[in-house]
């Protein structure tokens, strides 16, 4: 027959069992761990499977000198456990960063002295006596306390009261599966809390021997249960409540059987979710958009909420009783958690980036021009819906192919190259205008920009806007035909009226001086049909910003040669090595100010003066003259860029420099010659300055490679210091005596 003793041998021995096992399953679902959560519960539960042994063997030992050593182990063994089970506690809660080397230390003083006196037990500090005591009809050692050992109880007590608080205060902000840990955990400091408390006060229906090891052996079935049903110390709680809870995106996890395990609140606030959604069916309670996104199966998707006035967000059953919200998007995912069914559903709101992304997406393809995304090779990746009503074509049909297809074969080259050259440089960008052919078989001229936009993982590719400037072109065509025409009676004309003046001048007497007149009046007008065709040569050219000119051999060039033609001009010069941003056009722009100069002087002897003065950013170019100045009127209209019937040019002169000047990113200003004189730092080295015409340019590096010769830049010859001859001879002569050159077949 068992006697009882045997019974709480057995006992001591099943509850060394469980806690060994309570210990390693503890310590296998917390080694990753990177706070000391995980070494504290294993070391208390370890500690606890050999205090039950050593309390097996006590009560086994009867009240023979083992015995007595056994029952001094057993207490030796036991002190620590008070303190590693505070220090699992404080871990657990999220206090980690407390527990600093010198903390720990302060903390494992009282039972390293406890467990020495024990041992010890000095006047019977610790055991006020030991004396043997019936147990199930055997007779076992039994101490009585003493003040240490009180001592001891109680400050396990306080550790107690400490343990239950900081679990209290997890399960109180934590929720679900979580909360139900931190109950449990604090649940489990009851037994042995009342074990220790009937040792002390000892009533008369209770055991004689303290069974607190067998109180822990309760606690360490609780543990068991608890990580087998409620994943205790798979993740902490005050992580989940940190980064589970306090995580923007709204997170569900279910279970193999598609119940709902655990919510956040973001998730809650996101789907309306009430307290008890966790054990319902994830399909009855989440919205209908994520039950048929195929999420629940392990997919992920992109769910749209419509959203309603009452909050359903299309939640089965539910009822809209106001005006409907705007939709939520969400890119969901669906995720294992490493545990055999269950998974993890992350929603990620993303409704502002994608009504961003839908509302340019309107603007591409609401925009009458069109937008492309073309590859290395031209091969389209995707062309906006305005390419229909421009080319007539379907977007569908082009994307896919190869866009130079389509492309006139004269202009393929001209645009091939430029994109071919910009591809090893992200961000640049390329201006290109080609004929298209349209799907009735006639021809679009598109004009826009390409940038290379490869290092953009949302494009990859070049991003063209293109613009139908067929009509424009059509004008400007028509337009050019209309300059060279008139160019060309005009110059009969004149070379008649030229002719009938030099009949007229023979005869002499007084008609000869309205002959010379007549001929003044016809020179001028032949002259004008040149600056006509340089005007529109300069319109027809695209504005590229310039490149490094040699700004000081310009003005240089320009002066020689204007002393060359102005047999009585003074020009004086006043200029370092300047280098700027500018164009070919440069000469035509400085040339044509030093001829305004002389053609409108009121002496005989025109005098002009050019300055350059480099500053870090701009190049100022300054040309000064002592005639009568430009009118106010033409100053104002041409530095505003716009005429009126009150305000205009009189001359074609000064708005060539302007487009000129434009073209390369400058400035063109005027200074009346009376402000000029009261600037003392604008003082001019002549006198009665008349206007001073002021260029800036943008600076270039002194070291950049500049134009080789001045002949390239005025190939139109418009920069022509004499006149076009009226008799009928060529004036193809070049801006500084040489030929211009062949002139572009548009010009006719």
């Amino acid at each position: 027959m068992v006697t009882d003793l045997e019974l709480l041998v057995a006992a001591a021995v099943g509850s060394a069992v469980v806690s060994t096992g309570a210990g390693g399953l503890a310590y296998l679902r917390t080694r990753e761990r990177t706070d000391h959560a995980g070494a504290a519960i294993a070391a208390t539960l370890g500690l606890v499977a050999v205090w039950a042994t050593v309390f097996a063997l006590q009560l086994a030992a009867g009240t023979t000198s083992s015995g007595a050593g056994l029952l001094k182990l057993k207490w030796l063994v036991a002190t620590p456990v008070v303190t590693t089970s505070l220090l699992f506690a404080i871990a657990y809660a999220g206090h980690d960063g407390w527990l600093t080397p010198p903390r720990v230390a302060a903390l494992a003083v009282e039972p390293a002295v406890a467990g020495a006196v024990a041992v010890v037990n000095p006047g019977g500090v610790f055991f006020a006596a030991i004396a043997p005591r019936s147990v199930g009809g055997a007779t076992v050692l039994v101490p009585d306390p003493g003040p240490a050992l009180l001592a001891h109880i109680g400050y396990g007590m306080l550790a107690g009261a400490a343990f239950v608080w900081l679990l209290g205060r997890v399960a109180v902000r934590s929720s679900g599966t979580y909360r139900t840990q931190a109950a449990v955990l604090c649940a489990g400091t009851a037994t042995p809390v009342a074990t220790a408390t009937l040792f002390v006060l000892r009533p008369s229906w209770a055991p004689p021997f303290d069974a607190t090891p067998l109180g822990f052996g309760v606690v360490s079935l609780l543990l068991l249960v608890a990580m087998a049903r409620y994943d205790l110390f798979d993740v902490a709680s005050v992580a989940h409540e940190t980064v589970f809870a306090g995580l923007d995106d709204a997170v569900v996890v279910i279970d193999d059987d598609g119940h709902v395990v655990e919510t956040n609140p973001s998730a809650r606030d996101a789907f309306e979710l009430g307290p008890d959604v966790v054990g319902a069916d994830a399909e009855r309670v989440l919205p209908e958009a994520v039950v048929s996104s195929g999420l629940l199966d392990g997919d992920d998707a992109e769910v749209a909420l419509d959203g309603a006035a009452d909050g359903s967000d299309g939640h089965p059953g539910a009822s809209r009783r106001g005006p409907p919200a705007d939709p939520t998007y969400f890119e969901a995912t669906s995720e294992s958690l490493g545990r055999e069914g269950l998974r993890l559903l992350v929603f990620r709101d993303v409704t502002e980036r994608t009504e961003m992304q839908r509302r340019y997406r309107a603007y591409v393809e609401h925009s009458q021009d069109v937008v492309a995304v073309a590859d290395a090779d031209g091969v389209l990746e995707y062309i906006s819906p305005a390419v229909e009503s421009v080319l007539g074509y379907d977007p569908e049909r082009l994307e896919g192919g190869v866009f130079t297809d389509y492309i006139h074969p004269d202009d393929r080259r001209s645009v091939a190259e430029p994109f071919a050259e910009s591809l090893g440089r992200p961000g640049e960008r390329v201006r290109v205008s080609f004929r298209v052919e349209h799907r009735d078989g006639g021809w679009r001229v598109l004009d826009g920009v390409g940038v290379n936009r490869f290092h953009d993982p949302h494009i990859g590719g070049y991003l063209l806007t293109l613009r139908d400037e067929t009509q424009r072109d059509r004008y400007e065509q028509r337009l050019r035909v209309l300059t060279r025409v008139l160019r060309h009676d005009l110059r009969n004309e004149l070379n008649v009226v030229h002719g009938y003046a030099d009949v007229i001048a023979a005869e002499g007497g007084d008609a000869a001086e309205y002959a010379e007149r007549i001929q003044r009046s016809a020179e001028r007008l032949a002259s004008l049909g040149t600056r006509v065709r340089g005007v529109d040569q300069t319109l027809r050219r695209t504005d590229h910003g310039g490149r490094p000119v040699d700004v000081t051999r310009v003005v240089g060039e320009v002066a020689d040669r204007a002393r060359e033609r102005f047999s009585g001009m003074t020009v004086t010069v006043d200029a370092d090595e300047t280098i700027a941003y500018a164009d070919e056009l440069l000469a035509t722009a400085v040339w044509n100010v030093v001829e305004n100069a002389a053609r409108h002087h009121d002496g005989d002897r025109p005098a002009v003066a050019i300055s350059l003065s480099d500053g870090d950013d701009t190049v100022e170019l300054r040309i000064a003259d002592d005639g009568p100045g430009i009118p106010a009127e033409d100053r104002e209209a041409v530095e505003s860029g716009h005429e009126t019937q009150l305000r205009h040019a009189s001359g074609l002169g000064l708005w060539l420099v302007r487009w000129i000047v434009d073209g390369v990113d400058g400035e063109l200003t005027f200074v009346d010659g009376a402000d000029a004189t009261a600037d003392d730092a604008a003082a001019e080295p002549i006198d009665e300055i008349g206007t001073v015409v002021v260029i800036r340019l943008r600076a270039a590096d002194a070291e950049s490679e500049t134009a080789s010769s001045i002949e390239q830049m005025d190939p139109w010859g418009v920069a022509r210091a004499a006149p076009e001859r009226t008799d009928g001879g060529p004036d193809d002569a070049g801006p500084f005596g040489g030929s211009a050159g062949p002139q572009p077949s548009t010009d006719g």
